[in-house]
């Protein structure tokens, strides 16, 4: 049974350390760039001991290839291999002649072919679960293992001609039935040692395919499905349409089904290594994951990084070491993350550390009001208020705030907001509008107009040129009109 991630239940743990016994996914661990001969390389330590983890291995992280069926048909719908066979169909349909030029397309694109699908065997097995790389390296350069591919099924089929003639058509049936049922693994023995002497020797893949066991004939039994699909889809469906198109299909679904084998094969490699004796290292694994993960990790930055840390010590119940860790990471620099800000104001509240929640508080609500968070930012404010009733944040945090409160239907809130801005930066630019809220509010919400014009009126002999007073004019005629 896998083992899960300590801190994300739902994950699966690659990693393991030894000191705090504790088992974690990849977003949970430190990985660092190693320096010197080791250029390129990471080291993974262990956020709370600060020392290397030991990988879990593959044994821990893939499920059975059993289990995976359906991401092995959607594996050759990935960007490159669908590309690919959709590009070497078309080419193979166009040049669908007779005479040397076919037989020369022909070969030309079963050679690119088995050049990528060995790719995606090779791929597959260090751990590469993604689709390898659609370039001039991935289909051009070492060939040499594609071509002893094709010794290998010319030494077979040479071979039970052989037999056939010798020992006639009994004989020739076994050894050809034979033959086939360890196909996979004299190519799992050719990806693995790189010698085609070792893979058709008897003594290698018959002990081979009897280390992995059972499996082996599970997975002879879906190779044998998957080579013939292509044959009967072409005699019961693609024979029924023209000629161009006949070749198009029927190219797809061959490219299509040998990709699907090979990614199959390696995938076997990958779930059986230690029992072949193939090594898998922790940097060559990637899984389906691994290009969104990549894109995490680029952009992962000191607050990402302090979140993901403190979520393991909230987990422990060390609220106080968590603080601990926010203030010494992020030192005089100013908490700008909504999520990191909002940890560290819950920490603060649960430590019964007020004056530091305080003050905090009042950055936290910049944020909440930047990101336009209202009800967020309401409950905040009213929080730290009970803390100190003199609390006051930023002029434009309490203009915000009033007109949340006034939009929540929360009228007398919002008065005391904005009374609490006049009288706390009485020469900030949005008095004058606060003043005006004020009186909307007392007139429009509160049915008071007379306060509302009391307001008003001292708005416009205080303010007599601000950009506001033709908004209070043309206010004030309406106002005066109701109170008649």
């Amino acid at each position: 049974m896998k083992q899960k991630c300590t801190y994300h239940p739902t994950d699966t743990a690659h990693w393991y350390c030894e000191k705090c016994n504790k088992a974690l996914c990849p977003q949970c661990v430190d990985a660092r760039e190693m320096g010197g001969y080791h250029q390129g390389e990471k080291l993974h330590m262990c956020p709370n001991c600060n020392i290397p983890l030991q990988w879990m291995g593959v044994e821990n992280i893939i499920d059975p290839f059993w289990k995976r069926m359906p991401q092995f048909f959607l594996y050759p719908f990935s960007i490159r291999p669908l590309i690919l066979m959709i590009g070497l169909s078309f080419l193979s349909s166009f040049l669908m002649i007779p005479g040397i030029i076919g037989l020369l397309s022909t070969l030309a694109v079963w050679g690119v072919t088995f050049k990528y699908a060995y790719a995606i065997l090779q791929s597959t097995a260090s751990g590469g679960l993604t689709a390898p790389k659609l370039n001039t390296q991935t289909l051009s350069e070492n060939i040499g293992p594609v071509i002893k591919q094709i010794g290998l099924y010319v030494a077979i089929f040479f071979s039970a001609g052989i037999v056939f003639a010798k020992l006639g058509l009994v004989v020739g049936g076994l050894f050809l039935f034979f033959a086939m049922l360890f196909l996979p693994a004299m190519i799992i023995l050719l990806v693995t040692t790189e010698s085609l002497l070792q893979a058709i020797n008897p003594m290698m893949f018959v002990t081979l395919a009897s280390r992995i066991g059972w499996g082996y004939l599970l997975m002879v039994f879906f190779y044998t499905i998957l080579g013939g699909a292509p044959a009967l889809l072409g005699q019961h469906v693609i024979q029924y349409l023209p000629p161009v198109v006949q070749v198009f299909l029927f190219t797809l679904v061959k490219i299509y089904y040998t990709f699907i084998t090979y990614h199959l094969m390696g995938y076997v490699i990958l779930q059986y290594h230690q029992n072949i004796g193939y090594r898998v290292d922790v940097e060559d694994f990637k899984d389906e994951t691994s290009e969104k993960e990549s894109i995490i990790t680029a952009s992962d930055d000191t607050e990402s990084r302090i979140l993901k840390r403190i979520h393991q010590l909230i987990k422990d119940g060390d609220h106080k070491g968590a603080i601990a860790v926010i203030e010494r990471e992020m030192g005089s620099l100013r908490i700008k993350d909504p999520t990191l800000s909002l940890r560290y104001f819950t920490l603060l509240k649960l430590t019964g550390e007020k004056e530091r929640q305080l003050v905090h508080g009042r950055n936290h609500l910049r944020i909440l009001v930047h990101e336009n968070k209202k009800t967020e930012a309401i409950d905040a404010y009213l929080e730290c208020v009970s803390l100190d009733t003199g609390f006051s944040p930023a002029a434009i945090v309490l203009f915000k705030l009033g007109a949340w409160f006034n939009e929540t239907g929360r009228s007398k809130e919002a008065i005391g907001v904005f009374n609490k801005l006049i009288k706390a930066y009485p020469a900030d630019p949005l008095v004058p509008k606060s003043y005006f809220h004020a009186a909307q509010i007392f007139n429009d919400r509160l049915l008071n107009p007379q306060k509302a014009k009391m307001i008003l009126n001292g708005l416009l002999s205080k303010y007599p040129g601000h950009d506001i007073i033709p908004f209070v004019e043309r206010y004030m005629r309406g106002l005066s009109q109701t109170i008649g």
